[in-house]
């Protein structure tokens, strides 16, 4: 009778240690399910796709509004995954206004896009005919979108941008806005900086110059209340467009465009070079994130390594809040002489020393190692 008891003992024993098992396994299963989907759906919609999409972020629209947005415009593949990622990154504060990403942006790019500045007017048309510059674009990345907004060519954008005539035509018009850029050497587009991030229709104007007038015109208009502050920097319109080209690529909110504004001018206050790889990248023709010790010494004016002062002129066409930050910089009586973004959330980070900015340098590429 003992013996019986003892065998159905160790049965019992062990048919609780495999339903133990059995648990455990599933739990196990169902968490490692449950990441690989997580990682799977911060992965962009179609990795292939430039396809550009807009998103409306109404005023105090909460963010389980805007991944929802997302995702039924299909700019992201789960909402309660975009929306993990920006609360575990602190990235929910979302301000009003029109935003565009596209396909193959991934969450983290998505998620970065979102927190910058909105447009208060629509930046997509349903209109065949309707041109999108955003902030920030090159003359070479418009010319590029143009053909499939109108019936001009890319070369024929590029050609206008180098005709002398229409050219001198435009800082007639223009003295105030174009006079610095007509008398710069060594500049790529004398027209780079001046084409206002906007949406324009290309099939009202008459002709590709009138089109190309109306971005002129819409930047004359948009500088014309920071022209006397630009002048008490003692600042002409090329210089200010440039660091304001600068501006627009480093920051992703307008306080941290006026910090980093302020950065700019403490350099120059030093005679040191601005040392923007947004300045390289311009001069190599080139978007690669991450720029060897060659490419940093590549020759070229554009180069603001290698280089002290403004370089030639702009290296895009920044937004009106790059273009006021240049206005009205803040932080100047801080010292700061450098500044690193987190790339894991955008912030930026301000420093006076090299070794301080080394130190977070290091702090942040170590960080970016290990979430990859």
């Amino acid at each position: 009778m003992q013996r019986r008891r003892r065998r159905r003992s160790h049965a019992g024993r062990y048919w609780l240690i495999g339903i133990f098992i059995a648990i455990v396994l599933i739990i196990v299963g169902v968490v490692v399910g449950r990441n690989m989907a997580y990682t799977n759906n911060l992965k962009a919609v179609d990795p292939k796709s430039h396809k550009k999409v807009q998103i409306e972020v109404q005023q105090g629209a909460t963010s389980d509004q805007v991944a929802s947005e997302l995702q039924k415009a299909g700019a992201i593949k789960s909402a309660s995954t975009f929306n993990k990622y920006i609360a575990d990154h602190n990235l929910a504060d979302f301000k009003a206004g029109y935003f565009v990403v596209t396909k193959n942006m991934d969450v983290k790019q998505v998620a970065k896009q979102l927190n910058g500045v909105g447009s208060d007017t629509p930046l997509i048309t349903t209109s065949k005919n309707s041109l999108l510059i955003t902030e920030g674009e090159s003359v070479d990345q418009i010319a590029a979108s143009l053909p499939k907004h109108s019936k001009y060519t890319k070369q024929d954008f590029l050609n206008l941008m180098k005709d002398q005539d229409f050219l001198n035509g435009l800082q007639k018009l223009y003295p105030d806005l174009l006079s610095s850029t007509m008398s710069a050497s060594d500049v790529r587009y004398h027209l780079e900086g001046y084409l206002f991030p906007a949406v324009y229709d290309t099939k009202k104007p008459k002709n590709l110059k009138a089109l190309v007038e109306q971005m002129v015109a819409a930047t004359n208009q948009r500088i014309q209340p920071y022209l006397s502050e630009l002048q008490q920097e003692n600042l002409t319109v090329q210089q200010a467009m440039t660091l304001a080209s600068l501006a627009q690529k480093e920051a992703n909110t307008p306080s941290d465009m006026h910090k980093v504004a302020g950065v700019f001018f403490n350099r120059i206050k030093a005679k040191m070079p601005l040392q923007s790889d947004v300045s390289v990248q311009y001069a190599l023709q080139t978007h690669k994130p991450n720029l060897s010790l060659a490419d940093l010494k590549v020759d070229s004016p554009y180069n603001l390594y290698a280089n002290t002062g403004y370089g030639p002129g702009p290296f895009n066409n920044p937004g009106i809040y790059a273009i006021k930050a240049i206005a009205q910089p803040t932080d100047e009586d801080q010292d700061y002489l450098y500044f690193v973004a987190n790339m894991k959330t955008g912030k930026i980070h301000f420093s006076k020393t090299l070794d301080e900015q080394n130190a977070y340098t290091q702090k942040y590429q170590n960080d970016n190692n290990k979430q990859k």
